[in-house]
């Protein structure tokens, strides 16, 4: 084989390289490696009056700002945090999009975009764990790559259809394609009530049965909404530690 010939077989190759890259998504050739992807998904069905709302999202926003969160983002591998946030009732909807979290700049500027967005009014008013748990699942990937895959739900009821076959084999589905599923349950507790109400056993043995999933899973439960930021705050510091 002459050197002209092997020159020509090399660069052939390296413009068969090029062009199978650009032929792949855009999204595949730009996603940035991180530590983790964290989905805060929340519950906002109707059951979350706007009390209970603004104190859940305040809640977010003060547990989001502790200085211990940012310092245990830097403890990843590498130390950047893939972090959206997504309401969800009977459908969902994206509140915050995904944000590269590494500093205090980024978390604040995360903070402020949560802080600012207004509770989205046309995904109904059930509680559809379900379809809430798939729709993130979908999410994962498409902005950043690599490191554990983290949907942290919190909600106050139970599915609302009442199918929990359909809710159990979703959190099995998503274990075994190796996303991990923390809970918050919301515990109402008297005088507070809910309607419907929530579960007989329990909502925090029923997201323990039903909902949470996968190695090293978290629940953390708040006991009513003024509870919220203790828990939440807990369950960030365990889950991205």
């Amino acid at each position: 084989m002459t050197l002209m010939t092997r020159r020509r077989i090399v660069a052939g190759a390296s413009a068969l390289s090029l062009s199978s890259l650009s032929s792949l998504p855009s999204g595949a050739q730009q996603r940035e490696p991180v530590g983790m992807q964290l989905i805060l998904a929340a519950d906002v069905s109707g059951s979350v009056n706007e009390t209970r709302y603004a104190v859940q999202q305040r809640g977010y926003v003060s547990a989001l700002r502790d200085p211990r969160v940012l310092a245990v983002i830097r403890n990843l591998d590498p130390p950047v945090l893939g972090l959206t946030f997504i309401a969800w009732a009977a459908s969902q909807s994206v509140m915050v999009p995904w944000t590269r979290v590494h500093d205090a700049v980024s978390m604040s500027d995360f903070c402020a975009a949560l802080e600012s967005a207004r509770r989205p009014m046309n995904i109904g008013i059930g509680t559809f764990i379900t379809d809430a748990l798939e729709y993130s699942n979908g999410k994962f990937e498409t902005v950043f790559a690599g490191g554990r895959k983290i949907i942290d739900v919190s909600g106050d009821g139970g599915e609302s259809r009442g199918i929990i076959d359909r809710l159990r084999e979703m959190r099995d589905t998503l274990v075994n394609q190796g996303v991990i599923i923390n809970g918050l349950p919301i515990i109402v507790k008297p005088p507070d009530f809910i309607r419907p109400p929530q579960p007989p056993e329990g909502l925090d043995v029923y997201y323990r049965n039903h909902v949470v999933g996968g190695p090293g899973h978290v629940m953390i439960e708040s006991v009513g909404f003024d509870n919220f930021y203790q828990a939440i705050l807990q369950k960030l510091l365990l889950e991205i530690g």
